[in-house]
């Protein structure tokens, strides 16, 4: 019992320890350039926002970073340099991080008294008078991880097809969240935000391509093999390919 807790442990000191240090670098990131400004910056009135604006990157990444390793999952593009199950394992394990992540960058501003957000205009789509399109998206994007993230726990009523029919919504949600980001963020004008959205945005579309791809090789190869492995590998699978 402690073995196995043992990993699972050490996976999310790393994560949590992952996530401080990508939250400090977007938090100066985000602050004023000007150095005076920067050292009163997180004890002014605007604190709540620049927490916001940091927390948004910081979401955004691990929801990046969740894509990528359900792609490589399921295109075996990380096969011979990780193991299969440990890919698989902080997949899902990423998606927990970035619920909590996309919850807090929109409390956040709750209450921020320069922004004035309500909870309704925060968690109901469409509902803000800010930028009211891209910052519903952001919501439909929240409760659609959400629903994906919950899709794991409950995979043996849902069955395999429905599994991943529901994981192929998470496309849809990288799409949102990017958008999201670049329409309703304050940084998006900056160099360093757009590097971030550009390099996120064509690396889920080449590992998407490079999963095409595999599975029309596999398809002229193997069939039968093609069959199996156009899903995400799902907990059974990964656990049998431990032995």
């Amino acid at each position: 019992m402690m073995a196995a807790r043992l990993p699972t442990l050490a996976r999310a000191s790393a994560t949590i320890v992952a996530v401080a240090v990508a939250g400090f670098i977007a938090l100066q990131l985000s602050l004023p350039s000007n150095g005076a400004d920067s050292t009163s910056a997180m004890y002014s009135v605007h604190r709540w926002w620049y927490m916001g604006r940091a927390s948004g990157f910081v979401a955004f990444g691990l929801l990046s970073a969740s894509t990528l390793l359900g792609l490589g999952v399921s295109s075996r593009v990380f096969d011979g340099l990780l193991l299969r199950p440990w890919v698989f394992d902080m997949h899902q394990f990423l998606s927990i991080f970035v619920l909590a992540a996309m919850a807090f960058h929109a409390l956040i501003f709750l209450p921020d008294p320069y922004a004035q957000f309500s909870i309704v205009e925060l968690m109901v789509p469409f509902a803000s008078a800010y930028r009211p399109l891209a910052v519903g998206l952001g919501v439909i994007v929240l409760y659609g991880s959400l629903i994906v993230t919950a899709s794991f726990y409950i995979k043996q009523w849902l069955g395999q097809r429905g599994w991943r029919l529901m994981h192929y919504a998470s496309f849809a949600l990288f799409a949102g969240a990017l958008v999201h980001g670049a329409t309703a963020g304050a940084d998006s004008h900056q160099a360093w935000a757009q590097i971030v959205y550009l390099g996120a945005g064509l690396g889920v579309m080449f590992f998407t391509f490079f999963r095409i791809l595999a599975v029309r090789r596999q398809t002229r190869s193997n069939p039968a093999a093609a069959a199996r492995s156009t899903a995400h590998a799902g907990p059974r699978t990964v656990s049998g390919s431990r032995a």
